[in-house]
């Protein structure tokens, strides 16, 4: 390889020979496509106005977009049963004129327009299993099905009214009463999981070694082991990193102990307590987050940013892996192996609302691992009422146990700080902080304060800091949002020599405005982000800058563009080292039929450096189901240096094996052979397991599914135990459904992050047997299964016909089915002539009531009786009609 090949042409170049390589190298069988994870959809239903049922799974695939069957009949409540032992699905569709069936054995759909075949690719098999495609449905149903996959949505269109779009509208008129909608679960108000800490629990352990051999310098290994278990009463981490060169020159340990809902230290109510190697607090305006070993304690949310306007995420990142980030579905960034062992993502810009973040987790033998967080902005986080505080001390850049055998940076050391914040009243909060930190050699102390005030649709921060025997600084921030627009603007002051790690020496005024919205673009939006932003310095220099950033997600590609142009005026001198000039950045996730392809790259548009800067670049095929062909490049214009990588990764059962080339433009050859697998208690059978899923850093959930007799909830003598049941929690769902012993476990969930374990109805093996409940709730720990049960229980029927005040049938009137406990367990409207049913409904004891709603619509009492139980000996409660009673009656029926 020449070291003077233009780097446009050599990537050019090189991913003609990628794709060349694929193209030439893959069997024909691995152009087949199979659902994965990465390709996983939810969307929701809509038709015109109208959201219809519950979000629909489904996957993004090389023909288009196909959807989980059965989600799909249910969304649309047609009266179409399903049998997947039979392959065949009967029944008729809007009309009862409109027969439907659909054989999978001879692969033919019979309809109003007669018998046809099943396309090839119209149906795909997927772990929650049937999945169709949206074009063979609009064929088979009569309607047209249509993807907007920037809204994440499915869109039914019809050039006739549906019925059961006329009755939705015949509901909506009804007087005073709205249809409901059915919110997001309240996961606080759901069953709990109590899984008590304990003195001792054995570790699940994380292993990677990584062989390798380069040309003139021989062959080294390195290895990296995370474990996370119990003891104590309280969480651990050790990561255990060396070579063959150092011997284990890296030890990380730290006892910690995580509680979202805020119960530990008794009065104190944290909830968070580390010790060990722990992360410090970021402030305002003074001290960057570090860490080191040390200790730390907190009762703040633990998603909370600690800084306004802006937040930081950061985790757990192996050799060889890469990151994406991802912020309310939009690609905001990439990050390539760091070579410390973590991912950080630094000042990720906040919008008013809710952000959802994402961070995707791309490991070398092929692994996709998704950690997902929220960050809402507005005056629903101002802490109203409440005192939030932190403490914590830490010695900068060293391990508690230090193994690396090297002098400490005198630049560096101990640390130490507290802060306490107060929510005034519902849109007030101020707080206070002090900071000690070693910064440039020199021991510095900062005293810094900061209110909140939420205005409206704004949340405005104004913050001052104050430099202990030197200079002051002082800065307002707003977030807030103008009708489309949604807006970030920002004044920084420093008066005096005040100098911290978050205000440059030379920095003394600076202003910024960056305003984001989505252009609407047919039927698709397009969001738009544009700012300036102007400093000037100490020595006379001002500089100024602007960006206009864009994202756009189309098919199966995410491509991000962000222009900048930084410009300067001022002393020559004062300008020295100033990055000037425009700036393209692009980040993309994209797949070319079988090849899926990442990456990143800057140019320089201007100025003496004119071409591109840098680039980082990952394309990936699948060889069959276990294999991956990876093909890498890197280019960096500094060093003058460029790089491509080879490598194949074959995903075992048990581990993961991955073996790699890397050759650069100065003659640089190394060969790479890597190994990765887990060590950890199997809450399934017993004894240990070993899993190429990294165990010690995400929760796990092990699941007991039971038939629930008499549904009561809880497993009694002569209970069994169900086979062929899948559970989900979130997107994460069991590999393989329950044994014949009815366990299962599902590994990969966040760390301290509520979800919710339920059992997928779409794999019952019997269709009368119903999940008891919508699951239970569950704060997974790293490296720690979670044991649930989970009852399915018999089923049956509850009729009645609702009479108003008067006599007279009531129609859209919104009942609730609920259990003893009062949480709601189905919710119908009653048809034009009055009729209510409750099918499929567990066995257990329940009560009926009028949906607030509609009972404040209609003036009339909320209960509607007697606790009712449906078991065995009565399956089918008929309780016939039942006349509301007006809340005047009532009141008058109570008095003495």
């Amino acid at each position: 390889m020449r070291g003077n090949l233009p780097p446009l042409r050599l990537v050019a170049a090189l991913l003609g020979a990628a794709f060349g390589v694929v193209g030439a190298s893959a069997p024909a069988h691995a152009q087949a496509w199979s659902a994965n994870e990465d390709d996983s959809l939810l969307l929701e239903l809509r038709s015109g106005q109208y959201r219809l049922g519950e979000p629909l799974r489904g996957y993004q695939t090389p023909a288009g977009v196909c959807v989980d069957f059965a989600d799909l009949i249910q969304a649309l409540d047609l009266p179409v049963r399903l049998d997947k032992k039979s392959r065949r699905a009967t029944g008729w569709l809007f009309a009862e004129d409109q027969r439907f069936t659909l054989d999978r054995d001879p692969d033919t759909v019979q309809n109003m327009n007669g018998n046809r075949g099943i396309a090839k690719d119209a149906i795909h098999d997927t772990p929650e299993g049937w999945c169709v495609d949206l074009k063979a449905l609009s064929g088979w149903m009569g309607v047209r099905f249509r993807a907007d996959l920037s809204n994440l949505a499915v869109m039914l269109e019809s050039d006739r009214k549906l019925p059961f779009l006329e009755a939705i509208e015949r509901k909506s008129r009804a007087a005073r009463l709205r249809q409901p909608k059915f919110a997001e679960f309240d996961l606080s108000k759901l069953p709990q999981a109590q899984a008590p800490y304990q003195s001792w629990r054995m570790p699940s352990v994380d292993v990677q070694i990584q062989g390798q051999w380069t040309r003139n310098m021989g062959a080294r290994a390195q290895f990296e082991a995370l474990a996370s278990g119990e003891a104590l009463g309280l969480s651990y981490t050790a990561r255990l990193a060396g070579s063959t060169d150092n011997g284990a020159d890296s030890l990380r340990l730290k006892l910690f102990r995580n509680d979202p809902s805020a119960e530990l230290l008794g009065p104190l109510k944290a909830t968070q307590v580390a010790l060990g190697d722990v992360e410090s607090l970021r402030g305002a305006l003074t001290a960057q987050t570090a860490y080191g070993r040390g200790a730390f304690v907190s009762n703040r949310p633990l998603n909370r940013p600690g800084r306004f306007g802006v937040t930081s995420l950061s985790g757990t990142m192996p050799a060889g892996w890469d990151a994406e980030l991802y912020r309310n579905g939009e690609l905001r960034a990439y990050q390539a192996d760091r070579g410390d062992g973590r991912y950080r993502f630094d000042d990720i810009e906040l919008l008013w609302g809710q952000n959802d973040f994402e961070v995707v987790l791309y490991g070398p033998q092929g692994q996709i691992k998704r950690e997902r967080s929220s960050a809402p902005v507005g005056i629903e986080s101002l802490p109203a009422g409440k005192t939030w505080y932190w403490a914590g001390v830490v010695d900068a850049g060293q391990d508690l146990i230090d193994l690396s055998k090297t002098f400490s940076d005198p630049n560096t050391g101990w640390r130490w700080g507290v802060g306490v914040e107060r929510g005034i009243d519902r849109r007030t909060t101020a707080g206070v902080e002090y900071q000690s930190v070693m910064f440039a050699g020199r021991r510095r102390h900062y005293i810094e304060g900061t209110v909140q005030r939420a205005l409206g649709r704004m949340l405005l921060e104004v913050s001052g800091a104050q430099q202990l025997g030197a200079g002051r600084a002082f800065q307002a921030k707003a977030l807030g949002r103008f009708g489309a627009i949604r807006y970030d603007a920002e004044a920084l002051w420093v008066d005096g020599d005040f100098e911290s790690e978050l205000v440059e020496a030379q920095q003394r005024r600076e202003y910024g405005l960056r305003l984001s919205t989505s252009v609407k673009m047919g039927t698709w939006r397009l969001p738009v982000e544009t700012g300036i932003r102007h400093f000037q310095t100490r020595t006379g220099a001002k500089v100024t800058e602007w960006s206009i950033r864009s994202a756009l997600q189309l098919h199966r590609t995410s491509l991000t563009t962000e222009l900048s142009r930084r410009t300067a005026r001022g002393p020559a001198s004062a300008l020295v080292g100033e990055d000037l000039g425009t700036k393209l950045n692009l980040i993309a996730n994209t797949a070319i039929g079988p090849v899926r392809l990442r990456g990143a790259a800057r140019f320089a548009l201007d100025g003496e450096r004119r071409g591109l800067e840098n680039a980082q670049a990952v394309a990936e095929t699948g060889l069959g189901k276990s294999s991956t062909l990876r093909l890498g490049y890197e280019h960096d214009a500094t060093s003058r240096r460029d790089e491509v990588m080879l490598g194949w990764v074959r995903q075992f059962d048990r581990f993961a094996l991955r073996t790699e080339g890397r050759l650069d433009t100065r003659g640089r050859l190394t060969l790479g052979l890597t190994l990765g697998f887990s060590l950890g208690p199997d809450p399934v059978d017993g004894g240990w397991r070993m899993s190429r899923q990294r165990l010690a850093e995400s929760g796990q959930a092990a699941v007991e599914v039971f038939r629930d007799e008499n549904g009561d909830g809880y497993r009694q003598a002569g209970e069994g135990l169900v086979e062929g049941v899948s559970v989900g929690a979130g997107f994460r769902h069991t590999e393989a459904p329950t044994n014949k012993a009815g366990r299962a476990v599902i590994d990969g969930l966040t760390p301290y992050v509520p979800v919710l374990v339920s059992i997928d109805a779409g794999t019952l093996p019997d269709p009368l047997l119903q999940p008891k409940g919508k699951g239970v709730v569950v704060v997974p720990r790293p490296g720690v299964a979670a044991r649930i049960s989970l009852p399915l229980a018999p089923t049956g029927e509850l009729e009645a016909l609702l009479l108003g005040p008067d006599g007279e049938p009531r129609d859209g009137v919104v009942i609730e089915l609920t259990d003893t406990a009062g949480h709601v367990v189905r919710q119908v409207q009653s048809d034009f002539d009055g009729y209510v049913l409750f099918d499929s409904v567990p066995y257990g004891d329940y009560r009926l009531r009028i949906g607030a709603a509609s009972a404040a619509a209609l003036g009339v009492k909320a209960d509607l009786g007697s606790a009712l139980r449906i078991d065995r000996a009565n399956p089918l409660l008929r309780l016939g009609r039942i006349r509301l009673q007006s809340l005047v009656a009532a009141q008058v029926a109570a008095l003495p």
